[in-house]
């Protein structure tokens, strides 16, 4: 059996994968790599340096400044986990936007079952509204938010990403989530739900659909993300999955 350590290295090396396929270079650097996209200036994800090695403050910020110069921001994404654990406060006191995504794998039963009958395929351009409605909370610039629902759509092209949702009693495309795998790893993804429809069930249940679709194609390793931060890990705790390990993002600009 396969230690937590082992698991946490395959996730990291997946979620690097996929970076790579959907951003416009990848370029290695000794300590991990620069992910660069000049078609999509505004997006964080798809411009940042990727630490690996366990630098301290002074030094990751100096390798940042460097490889992202002439970026109208500097974005890093930390995998070190005791580096990550100890840079956190140096950062956010340096007055950088700190941001702790919680990694989780499957490996528990959930704490009840789930209708997914309701969870169907979605179509790609119904989920890229449903993704702009996402991204319009907390994003107002236009052009910015117009890069964002490109670069969900870019990603789930280049990642064969599976698309689920359910629809309101309108026809409506009100929650989704995406699946995507490599046939050994499974990545549960961008799950949301609109306003109006919460409270149902529907985030357990396309969360639910996905793990059923994941488990039939024979991967040994589910994962998914949430803000370590934020209640949906609450969720997917009750669904079984339970806490890997953790990356973090540290933004200036």
């Amino acid at each position: 059996m396969k230690t937590s350590i082992d698991t946490l290295t395959r996730v990291l090396a997946f979620l690097r994968e996929n970076a790579a396929k959907t951003a416009d270079e990848v370029r290695p650097i000794a300590a991990g790599c620069v992910v660069s996209s000049p078609s999509l200036p505004a997006v964080w994800s798809a411009n940042h340096v990727r630490v690996a090695l366990p630098l301290g403050f002074e030094s990751i910020v100096e390798l940042a400044d460097q490889q992202m110069e002439g970026c109208r921001y500097v974005q890093i994404v930390l995998e070190h986990q005791e580096a990550g654990l100890a840079l956190e406060a140096a950062f956010r006191a340096a007055s950088w936007e700190t941001e702790r995504e919680l990694l989780m794998s499957l490996s528990a039963a959930a704490d009840r079952d789930a209708d997914t009958s309701i969870v169907i395929d979605a179509g790609e351009a119904e989920v890229a509204e449903v993704m702009r409605r996402w991204y319009s909370e907390d994003e107002r610039d236009p052009a910015a938010l117009a890069q964002l629902v490109e670069f969900s759509r870019r990603e789930s092209r280049a990642c064969g990403d599976r698309l689920l949702g359910i629809r309101s009693s309108d026809d409506q495309l009100v929650a989704i989530s995406k699946l995507r795998g490599d046939g050994h790893i499974a990545q549960v993804e961008d799950v949301y739900t609109a306003p109006e429809a919460r409270g149902r069930g529907f985030g357990r249940a396309v969360v639910t659909r996905a793990v059923e679709l994941a488990r039939a194609a024979g991967h040994d390793l589910i994962f998914i993300n949430a803000d370590d931060n934020d209640w949906p890990k609450q969720l997917y705790a009750r669904l079984g999955f339970r806490p890997l390990g953790r990356l973090w993002q540290f933004h200036l600009g």
